[in-house]
């Protein structure tokens, strides 16, 4: 076995680890460090062989750590139940010796120290069973509690204060509930986000507008009193709605609008095309004007009317009208709501 080998060759590397291996298993921690020592010392560069040496370092420091907190444990039982006992000795298991040493003492004296024994080990009974010293339990004012319990001294209970539990006061009947702020939903007390859709109106009433956008060319341009209009709308696409928090309104909306517009000059005819804006919506401030894309003009338009229809459609005039009627619709969007 492994014993027998390392007697017989105490530089047996392997022998020692088995040894050690054994020991550990057996629960003989002392004796299966003394084992690994051993053999790290004949291979210090052995990594495996330092690590099992630390883990039982750890492992014996925290079995001393334990067996002390039980005698102590175990002499104030006996304290507060009256009995004045040593704490019983403890004996840590090793391994067998070859030596064996023989001590006689008188009948007295055996009989003596058994009963004693015999007393604390009955005592400590009472409180713990086998298996509590290994959990961790100790014994706190007489009563056995877990290891990781902590007794308040007055000083700290003092800073504390009181914390035992109290019992809600209940409301009384005929308390006012507290009102929503303006523009919330009866359950919205708190004022929290709450968000509205409006974009069914949005849409019809942003249509209807655009459709009432004219422009009439003014004395001294090359053919005053001609009109531009707008006389379809051919697509609104988008969303709005409304958000109330904390008693603030924010207003959200986003659309997109392609036209069709009409130029009639003074002599009878007429030229027609298309344009739209993509991007009216909430980042647009108000007197900045919107994008307009999609620009065109339809086949058929006097030569002679493209510097009307530059100045007075595209660039100027019933755009700017445009302008002016989305930013109305946006000031009636934000008065309605």
């Amino acid at each position: 076995n492994a014993e027998s080998a390392v007697e017989l060759d105490p530089t047996y590397v392997k022998g020692w680890w088995r040894l050690g291996q054994t020991l550990s298993s057996l629960h003989h921690t002392k004796d299966a460090l003394e084992a690994f020592t051993k053999a790290h010392n004949l291979e210090p560069s052995n990594a495996t062989l330092m690590k099992e040496c630390k883990k039982l370092e750890k492992k014996l420091e925290e079995e001393e750590k334990l067996m002390k907190e039980t005698e102590e444990a175990a002499a104030a039982a006996a304290e507060m139940e009256g009995d004045k006992v040593e704490p019983p000795k403890v004996t840590t298991c090793t391994k067998k010796t070859t030596t064996t040493t023989t001590t006689t003492t008188t009948a007295a004296s055996s009989k003596s120290s058994t009963t004693t024994a015999s007393t604390a080990n009955n005592d400590n009974d009472k409180i713990f069973t086998k298996s509590d010293h290994v959990k961790g339990y100790k014994v706190v004012n007489g009563k056995k509690t877990s290891y990781f319990h902590n007794e308040l001294t007055d000083e700290a209970k003092k800073l504390i204060g009181d914390i035992a539990p109290k019992r809600l006061e209940e409301a009384p009947a005929n308390a006012i509930p507290k009102a929503a702020p303006e523009g919330a939903s009866a359950w919205n007390k708190a004022g929290t986000w709450e968000e509205k859709d409006v974009s069914a109106w949005a849409t019809d009433t942003l249509k209807a507008a655009l459709l009432t956008t004219t422009y009439t060319l003014p004395d001294g341009s090359p053919d005053a009193g001609a009109i531009a209009s707008i006389v379809k709308v051919d697509k609104c696409d988008g969303h709005s709605s409304f958000a109330t928090v904390r008693g603030k309104k924010r207003y959200i909306y986003e659309f997109l609008v392609k036209l069709t517009w009409k130029l009639e000059l003074t002599n009878g005819h007429a030229c027609q095309g298309n344009m739209a804006f993509p991007d009216i919506d909430g980042t647009c401030e108000l007197g900045d004007g919107y994008d307009m894309v999609e620009y065109s003009v339809d086949q058929g338009a006097p030569s002679d009317a493209k510097h009307l229809l530059d100045r007075f459609v595209k660039n100027d005039g019933l755009r700017d009208a445009l302008h002016q009627t989305i930013d109305d619709w946006v000031r009636l969007f934000r008065a309605t709501y």
